[in-house]
């Protein structure tokens, strides 16, 4: 079966399932990105389906309570930081960063947008994007 994943409203593939779930574990497919497969056509959030399980995505890795540690790598043009989690959530309120922006941290198995990491949505208190 092949599959195919949604970047910039055009389908990129087609793809194996591993190397599917390899780009998901490196953080290049996030848990809202649309994915298909040629066997089914739907196109639904990666999330959604069966194939891959939750512990994949780097989104939902290592989530943990509010650290002062400065662990997070920040990255815009280049790789900055570490940064503590209440140092980027600063950087978001400023607007110096956006939700679209990437960050790791040890423990994560690729770098994932801000947006979707449980710790800066739950620190600013809005789920709005």
């Amino acid at each position: 079966m092949t599959w195919y994943f949604n970047r910039d409203l055009k389908p990129q593939g087609p793809h194996s399932l591993q190397d599917m779930r390899n780009k998901i574990i490196r953080g290049e497919i996030s848990p809202g990105d649309l994915v298909s497969n040629e066997e089914d056509g739907r196109w639904e959030m990666a999330i959604e389906w069966k194939e891959f399980e939750k512990s994949l995505f780097p989104a939902f890795q290592a989530v943990g309570q509010e650290s002062r540690a400065k662990e997070w790598v920040l990255l815009r043009e280049v790789q900055e930081g570490p940064y503590s989690a209440r140092q980027i959530q600063d950087m978001l309120q400023g607007q110096l960063i956006g939700f679209h922006h990437f960050v790791w941290k040890p423990g994560l198995s690729g770098w994932v947008q801000i947006k979707d990491r449980a710790e800066f949505i739950q620190m600013n208190g809005d789920t709005t994007l």
